[in-house]
């Protein structure tokens, strides 16, 4: 497990908060998340990292989720629905 991460479990959805957080950690930190999740659940990542917010969606599509990015005020919401 990692020290530090803001995951929380609401219902069938994870919030993943790597708000000023650097790569590589929102990245490690998605990797341990998703490793949580069973196939219904959802994932919710948040983060400030422009970086971050590049590099996590190219890491999902590589590993076949399907996922939706939205960007509102300087920040990036991420949500994962499992693998498509």
């Amino acid at each position: 497990m990692m020290e530090g991460i803001n995951l929380e479990k609401r219902g069938d959805r994870y919030i993943l908060d790597v708000r000023g957080q650097t790569c590589p950690y929102p990245q490690l930190m998605t990797h341990f998340a998703l490793q949580k999740m069973e196939n219904q659940d959802v994932l919710e990542i948040l983060t400030d990292n422009p970086p971050s917010a590049r590099d996590i969606p190219i890491v999902l599509k590589r590993r076949g989720y399907k996922f939706e990015v939205k960007k509102e005020n300087g920040l990036w919401r991420i949500t994962v629905s499992g693998k498509g």
